[in-house]
C-alpha cells in the first residue's frame, strides 16, 4: 500500500494490496490551474488478471475498477503520446526531493500510448 496517498486503503481493499497498474488503461487526464501550480486528475481502468484462461485462450480478468487519482500542487508535468488507447506497464509513485517540502513523483510508464511523469 502507498501510505502517503489519501484513501489508498480504499483501492487496496479491492485488490488486497496496492495494484501495480500493469496493463491498466488511462482513460483521461485533466489539468486544473491552482494558486500553487496545477492539479492533474487521472482516470485509470485497473483490473486483476487471473491464471484462468477462457475458451478463446485469453486470461480472465476480474475486479474491473475505475480509479480516479488526483495529483495536487504539481510543479511539472510531461506527457506524450496520448491516443485512442493508453496502456501502462506500471504506475510508480515515489517520494521526491523538493528542498525539504514533502513532494512526490508519479511515473506513468507506457506499454502503449501515454507516457509521462508528474512532480507534485
Amino acid at each position: 500500500m502507498k501510505p502517503d496517498i489519501e484513501n489508498a486503503e480504499a483501492l487496496a481493499s479491492i485488490f488486497g494490496r496496492w495494484p501495480s497498474f500493469h496493463d491498466a488503461e488511462v482513460w483521461s487526464l485533466t489539468y486544473e490551474r491552482t494558486p500553487k501550480g496545477f492539479d492533474v486528475t487521472a482516470t485509470i481502468h485497473v483490473f486483476e488478471m487471473t491464471s484462468e484462461v477462457d475458451a478463446r485462450g485469453f486470461y480472465r480478468l476480474q475486479k474491473h475498477t475505475r480509479v480516479i487519482l488526483r495529483f495536487a500542487d504539481c510543479l511539472e508535468a510531461g506527457f506524450q503520446w496520448f491516443n485512442h488507447q493508453n496502456v501502462l506497464s506500471e504506475l510508480l509513485i515515489e517520494p521526491a526531493d523538493n528542498g525539504g517540502v514533502p513532494s512526490m513523483r508519479a511515473i506513468f510508464a507506457s506499454s502503449y500510448g501515454l507516457d509521462g511523469e508528474l512532480f507534485c
